[in-house]
C-alpha cells in the first residue's frame, strides 16, 4: 500500500513537471500547424488557442499546489482523484487543440502521453480505458472537422478549383492518418500496462530483497548486542553469586535464631489459645446466663446461636440451628415464623414510633402471661472490621409497658375526678367575683381573682392531661370537614389580642387573598394554633415581633410562626415534643406550665397526615412550621 502510494506520488509529480515542457510544444503545433496566412486571417482561432494555453498553465499550477498538499496530508483519496483529473484534463485539452487546427497527424501522437501515464498509475485496465477514450475523442474531433469542411467547401458549390481540391486531399489524408494512428492507442495501452505491471513486480522484489538485507543486518547487530549483554551479565552474575553466598551464610544464622524464636512463639501461642478458650467460655457463660433472649445469625444468613432464654421463650431446639433466615427488613422477627413454635406479634420501628431503624417490638404469650420485648438488631464484627454475623438482643419491656399503662390510667382517672370539683370551684368563685353574693372590697376581689386564675390554670392542666390520655388510648376523636383555615387563625389571634396589647408585641401576618378549603378538625386545629401562638407571645419579651405566614400550594398548606424570644437551648431540642417537657431557660422564667402542649400539637398534626418542624437558637427566638395536605 505504501509502495503504491509513493509510486503514484512520484508519477503524478513527474507528469506535472514534464507538462511545463511539452505543453509549449503541443501549443506550437496547434498554432504553427496552420499557415501564417490562415493564422492571421482567423484571429479568433489564434485567440482561442492562446486562452487555452493560459487555462492549461493555470490548471497545471493548481495541480502543483494540490500535489504539495497531498504530500503533507497523505490523503490517498485526493491522490486518486488527482491522477484521474490529470489524465482527463490532458485528453480534453489535446482534443480541443486538434479541433481548433494544426497538424492533426502530429497532434494525435501526444495522446500517447496520458495513455502511458494511466498505465503507470492505474495499470493495464486504466491504460485501456484511457486509450479507448483518447481514440473516441480523436476520431470524433477529426471526423467532425472533416465533414464540416465538406459541407462548407465541397457540397455547397457546383464545382471547385485546384486549390480547393488540394485542400480536400490534404484533409482526407489527415483523417486517414489520425484514424490509423488512433488504432495504435490500444496496442500501446496494453503494452505499456503490462510493462508497468512487470516493472512494479520487479520493483517489489527488489524492495523485498532490500528489506530482507536490512532485517538480516539488524538481526546480526541484535545478536552482537545480546552477546555483549550476556557477557556482561555473566560477569555480574559471578559477582552477585559471591555476594549471595555471603548473604546465605547470614540467613542461615538468622534462621537458626528464628527457629529458637519460633519455638518460643509456639509456646506463647499455646498460652494465648488457652486464654482465648477461657475468654470464649466466659462469653458463652455470660450469654447462657443472660435473663433476656439473644439470637445470633452468621454471615451466611443461618441461625447460629440461641441462649437458653431464647430457646425457652421461642421453643427453639438444636435441629433449628443452621436453618436459613431471610435478611428482609433487617432480619425482622417476622422471618422467624417457621422456626419459632409460638404465636407472636411484631411491630416495626415505624409502628412503635422509634427513631432507630434497627429496633422492633415483639409481643408473645409465655406461661399464661403476655410479654413485650424491645429487640435491637446489631452487626457483629471482629477487631479488623470483618463482618461475622448479626445479633438480635431482646430487652424485656413488660414491666415498663404495664407501668405506662397504669400511669396513663391514673392520669385519666385523676383528671376526670379533678375536673368536676374544679369546674364547681370556678363557677362559685366567678359568681362571687361578679357580685352575686354581695359586694367585695378591693383586697377581697384581688385575692379571689388570683384564686380564680390559679383554678383556670389547673383546669387547663387537667384538660391537657385528659387530651394526652385520650391520644394514648386512641380516643381523641376527630371530626374532619372542609374548613376555612383563615377564619380559624383569626379566631385564635383575636383570643390573644389582650396578651399581645399588654406586652406591646408587633404581629406581622402574611396570608394569601385566595385560600383553598382544608380538610381538618376545626376544634383540634384551634388547639394547635393556640398552643403555638400562645408560646410565641408568652416567651417573646415586650416590644418583640411575631411573624405569622400562611402559604397554600396545589397539594399542601404551610403555616409558619416565628418569634424573637428566648429560644430553645440546643441540649433540650431533641426532647421538645415529649410529654411533660419544658426547656431549662423557660422554667427559670416561668415555673407554671404542664409541658404537654407541643406533645398534643404534634399528635394532632400527625393525625391530619401533616408534619411539624422547628428551628431555634437560644436567645434569638424560634420558628415552628407545619404542613397540612389540602385533601
Amino acid at each position: 500500500m505504501d509502495q503504491q502510494y509513493e509510486r503514484r506520488i512520484e508519477i503524478n509529480e513527474w507528469i506535472i513537471n514534464a507538462r511545463w515542457f511539452y505543453m509549449v510544444a503541443i501549443f506550437l503545433i496547434g498554432i504553427l500547424g496552420n499557415s501564417l496566412f490562415s493564422l492571421f486571417a482567423d484571429k479568433s482561432n489564434f485567440f482561442s488557442i492562446s486562452i487555452l494555453l493560459l487555462v492549461f498553465i493555470f490548471v497545471n499550477a493548481y495541480f502543483y499546489l494540490l500535489i504539495s498538499e497531498i504530500k503533507k496530508t497523505k490523503s490517498t483519496h485526493k491522490l486518486k482523484y488527482l491522477s484521474i483529473w490529470q489524465i482527463g484534463i490532458e485528453l480534453i485539452i489535446f482534443t480541443i487543440i486538434i479541433y481548433l487546427g494544426g497538424d492533426k497527424g502530429m497532434a494525435c501522437v501526444f495522446f500517447f502521453l496520458p495513455i502511458i501515464s494511466a498505465s503507470i498509475i492505474f495499470g493495464i485496465r486504466g491504460a485501456v480505458i484511457t486509450a479507448i477514450l483518447a481514440a473516441t475523442l480523436v476520431n470524433l474531433s477529426v471526423t467532425l472537422d472533416y465533414f464540416i469542411y465538406l459541407w462548407q467547401n465541397i457540397f455547397g458549390q457546383s464545382e471547385f478549383n485546384t486549390l480547393e481540391f488540394t485542400q480536400f486531399k490534404y484533409k482526407t489524408y489527415a483523417l486517414i492518418s489520425v484514424i490509423a494512428t488512433s488504432n495504435f492507442y490500444l496496442v500501446v495501452a496494453i503494452f505499456s500496462g503490462y510493462s508497468s505491471k512487470l516493472l512494479f513486480k520487479r520493483e517489489q522484489v527488489l524492495i523485498g530483497q532490500a528489506e530482507n538485507l536490512v532485517r538480516i543486518k539488524e538481526y546480526r547487530e541484535n545478536e552482537l548486542r545480546q552477546l555483549d549483554k550476556t557477557t556482561k551479565l555473566l560477569v555480574k552474575r559471578d559477582q552477585q553469586l559471591t555476594i549471595i553466598n555471603k548473604e546465605l551464610d547470614k540467613k542461615i544464622q538468622e534462621l537458626e535464631r528464628s527457629e529458637k524464636s519460633m519455638f518460643k512463639a509456639f509456646a506463647d501461642l499455646k498460652k494465648e489459645r488457652k486464654k482465648l478458650e477461657e475468654e470464649r467460655n466466659k462469653v458463652n457463660a455470660i450469654i447462657a446466663n443472660f435473663v433476656d433472649p439473644i439470637i445470633l445469625i452468621d454471615n451466611q444468613d443461618r441461625l447460629s446461636l440461641c441462649n437458653p432464654a431464647a430457646r425457652e421463650l421461642f421453643e427453639i431446639n438444636n435441629d433449628d440451628l443452621g436453618r436459613p433466615i431471610s435478611h428482609e427488613d433487617n432480619y425482622s422477627l417476622k422471618n422467624f415464623a417457621k422456626i419459632m413454635n409460638k404465636e407472636y406479634t411484631v411491630k416495626s420501628s415505624k409502628e412503635v414510633k422509634s427513631g432507630n431503624p434497627d429496633e422492633e417490638e415483639i409481643i408473645i404469650k409465655h406461661n399464661d402471661q403476655e410479654l413485650t420485648y424491645k429487640v435491637i438488631t446489631a452487626k457483629v464484627t471482629d477487631s479488623q472490621g470483618k463482618f461475622l454475623g448479626t445479633m438480635k438482643i431482646f430487652y424485656n419491656m413488660t414491666r415498663e409497658k404495664m407501668i405506662d399503662k397504669l400511669k396513663s390510667e391514673f392520669i385519666s382517672i385523676a383528671a376526670h375526678q379533678l375536673r368536676t370539683p374544679l369546674s364547681a370551684i370556678k363557677w362559685v368563685v366567678k359568681m362571687v367575683l361578679d357580685g352575686d353574693a354581695g359586694k367585695l372590697n378591693e383586697e377581697q376581689y384581688e385575692l379571689l381573682d388570683k384564686g380564680y386564675k390559679s383554678n383556670e390554670r389547673i383546669i387547663e392542666l387537667v384538660n391537657d392531661m385528659l387530651s394526652v390520655s385520650r391520644i394514648e388510648e386512641g380516643r381523641f376523636g376527630y371530626s374532619f370537614a372542609d374548613c376555612d383555615f383563615t377564619k380559624v387563625l383569626s379566631i385564635v389571634l383575636d383570643s390573644l389580642e389582650n396578651q399581645i396589647k399588654t406586652k406591646k408585641l408587633k404581629i406581622k401576618t402574611t396570608i394569601p387573598k385566595k385560600m383553598p378549603k382544608v380538610l381538618m378538625d376545626r376544634k383540634k386545629m384551634i388547639l394547635v394554633l393556640q398552643n403555638l401562638l400562645e408560646n410565641a407571645a408568652k416567651y417573646t419579651p415586650e416590644y418583640g415581633t411575631i411573624e405569622v405566614k400562611v402559604e397554600a400550594g396545589k397539594q399542601f398548606l404551610q403555616f409558619k410562626v416565628k418569634d424573637n424570644g428566648v429560644g430553645i437551648p440546643s441540649t433540650d431540642q431533641a426532647k421538645l415534643f415529649t410529654k411533660f417537657f419544658r426547656a431549662a431557660n423557660v422554667m427559670r422564667m416561668q415555673s407554671e406550665g404542664s409541658g404537654l402542649g407541643l406533645f398534643i400539637v404534634k399528635n394532632i398534626i400527625k393525625r391530619h397526615d401533616g408534619e411539624i418542624t422547628f428551628k431555634s437558637q437560644e436567645g434569638k427566638g424560634a420558628e415552628f412550621v407545619f404542613t397540612l395536605p389540602l385533601q
